[in-house]
C-alpha cells in the first residue's frame, strides 16, 4: 500500500537519506530502528507527507504524493494517515474526548458519528473513565493512549509513529508495544514506527535498521 522509491534528502552538504527504498504491506507492522541522527524521523516525515524528499518518490496505492498539493494533500493526510508522536501534542484546553475528536471534526464527518467512534476507541483503550479529564490530569501512559485513539479516529489506512515510547518509562513502553500488537490484530491496522527501542522488533512483521542515511 505504500512504496518509497530512491528517497534522498540532504541539508546543505549533509546527506541525511541516501536512495531509500521501502515497501509497506497493508495490515503489517513495520519498525525502523536507528540511533539519534540516523535519519529515521526525516524518513518518517517524508513517508507520511509531512516533508518532501529532494529526489525520489512516495506512492500510496499507486498514487504519487507529488500529484497531491494544497487542499488535496491536506484532505488525503487527514483521511488516510494517522500520527503518533513522542510528545503527544494534546490540546490542554480540551478534554480527552475532544482531543480524540479533533481530526474527525476537520474531516467534516457528522459530529455525532465522530464522538460515537471516539467513545468506542476510548473504551477499547481503557480510557472510558477519563473522557472528561484534561491532559494535565492524565499519566504519561494515559496521554499516549489518548494520542493513539486520536490517530485512529478517521480509520486511517496507515499510522506513522515517531519515537512513540521515547517519553515513557519501561512499563508504559511495554504496554504501548502490546497495544500496537492488539490494534494491529483487531483493526488490521498498518503501522510504520521509527524508534530507538529495539523491543518493537518483537511485534514487527518487518524490521529495518537505518544508519548514515541508508536502510538495511
Amino acid at each position: 500500500m505504500l512504496k518509497a522509491v530512491n528517497i534522498s534528502k540532504y541539508f546543505g552538504k549533509i546527506n541525511v537519506l541516501n536512495n531509500i527504498n521501502l515497501e509497506v504491506k497493508k495490515g503489517s507492522i513495520v519498525s525502523i530502528y536507528g540511533k539519534s541522527g540516523a535519519g529515521k524521523s526525516t524518513l518518517l516525515y517524508i513517508l507520511s507527507t509531512l516533508d518532501e524528499a529532494n529526489s525520489g518518490e512516495v506512492f500510496f496505492d499507486s498514487i504519487s504524493i507529488k500529484e497531491l498539493t494544497g487542499n488535496k494533500l491536506s484532505e488525503f493526510r487527514n483521511k488516510r494517515i494517522g500520527f503518533i508522536f513522542q510528545f503527544h501534542n494534546l490540546l490542554e484546553e480540551f478534554n480527552v474526548l475532544e482531543n480524540v475528536c479533533v481530526p474527525g471534526y476537520v474531516s467534516k464527518t457528522k459530529n455525532s458519528e465522530i464522538e460515537s467512534r471516539a467513545i468506542e476507541l476510548l473504551k477499547i483503550l481503557d480510557l472510558s473513565e477519563r473522557i472528561t479529564h484534561k491532559p494535565s490530569q492524565l499519566s504519561g501512559g494515559e496521554q499516549q493512549r489518548v494520542a493513539i485513539a486520536r490517530s485512529l479516529i478517521n480509520s486511517p489506512d496507515i499510522i506513522f509513529a515517531d519515537e512513540p515510547t521515547g517519553n515513557l518509562d519501561a512499563e508504559n513502553s511495554k504496554n504501548f508495544i502490546e497495544l500496537i500488537k492488539k490494534l494491529n490484530k483487531k483493526f488490521n491496522q498498518t503501522f510504520v514506527i521509527v524508534t530507538h527501542n529495539k523491543d518493537f522488533v518483537k511485534v514487527s512483521d518487518f524490521s529495518y535498521i537505518i544508519d548514515k542515511g541508508k536502510l538495511s
